[in-house]
């Protein structure tokens, strides 16, 4: 893993982290969640191409290795907090919790579906289908390929109709694999990029500019397309490492944050839920600093028990 790039995980996380906090003056930051998602989807192509194309290329790579470390990364954790919602909210047993035990629920295009249990777990649905279909794209990438996916992104967004946005162009597994599919042509364009360390300083603001726009963008514009315009060449400067902001990235404590992402992601939404309610009364901003250090508490004390002592002993 890239140092700058696990510790920027901590941060997208803390973007759909806000876009789900609301309290008193706090509203939600909408764009935060659409910004994160991209992120998301984005590295997770770059990464995976990085790590496993020169030994798809090669044929040394193996499926069945592949696609357990994919799983064991997140499924544990996913079933966790699946069985500990249902007992909670007394639930039972229906379609939509098999759906989600079998991480096939962001293909419903009805929010009953792919927003039930564990509202954010729609992501890992959606990723798994990238997971799955990697190894054959990365074989068979071309600019005949590109230029399909990329038409039919166009034609998808185009026929979608606006109260489809949300299910289609957000969360629909196909769909959002053209985030990740440009991830991976970002791993093929790969650059050096001699003046990265100013380059740092360009992407941040512009990032932000993006996030303070997004409310006046189209709809279905802003679920993807605006990010992407920056959020790639984000990564390809962040990638590099040379910069001050990267420095402070690759400190230990931006590493550890990065390092519990994947857990706070998983719990963070549930839980605001939880705190709200039961936490005493308080100002809107002690309220989210109370949140947001007892959600890294409890992702840290999954990360420890669950993510390590869980995947060793499977």
């Amino acid at each position: 893993m890239i140092a700058t790039l696990q510790s920027l995980r901590f941060v997208f996380v803390m973007l759909i982290f806000l876009s789900h906090f609301g309290y008193k003056e706090i509203t939600p930051l909408d764009a935060g969640g659409d910004c994160g998602v991209a992120f998301f989807f984005l590295l997770s192509g770059y990464l995976l191409s990085i790590g496993y194309g020169k030994r798809i290329s090669d044929g040394t790579f193996h499926f069945a290795a592949y696609m357990k470390r994919r799983i064991m990364k997140f499924y544990p954790l996913h079933l966790l907090c699946l069985v500990g919602i249902l007992v909670v909210s007394h639930s039972a047993i229906d379609l939509r919790v098999v759906l989600n035990v079998l991480l096939l629920q962001s293909w419903v295009p009805d929010s009953f579906y792919y927003f039930s249990c564990n509202s954010v777990s729609w992501f890992l649905s959606s990723l798994m289908f990238s997971y799955l279909v990697f190894p054959w794209v990365y074989r068979h990438q071309s600019r005949g390929l590109t230029a399909c996916v990329l038409a039919g992104y166009v034609a998808v967004y185009l026929l979608t109709p606006y109260d489809k946005v949300n299910a289609i162009l957000y969360v629909h597994p196909m769909v959002r694999f053209v985030d990740f599919y440009l991830g991976m042509q970002l791993a093929r364009w790969q650059v050096k990029i001699r003046k990265a360390e100013w380059a740092e300083w360009v992407m941040v603001p512009l990032l932000l500019i993006a996030i303070v726009v997004y409310p006046e963008v189209d709809e279905k514009w802003r679920n993807a397309p605006l990010y992407w315009m920056v959020l790639l060449p984000f990564i390809l400067v962040f990638a590099q490492q040379r910069g001050i902001i990267s420095r402070l990235l690759k400190s230990k404590v931006m590493l550890w944050l990065g390092s519990v992402s994947m857990p706070f992601f998983l719990t963070h939404h549930v839980l605001i839920g939880i705190l709200t309610r039961r936490l005493p009364d308080m100002p809107a901003g002690l309220m989210l600093a109370a949140c947001l250090l007892i959600i890294l508490v409890i992702s840290w004390g999954i990360q420890i028990i669950l993510s390590r002592q869980l995947r060793y002993y499977i």
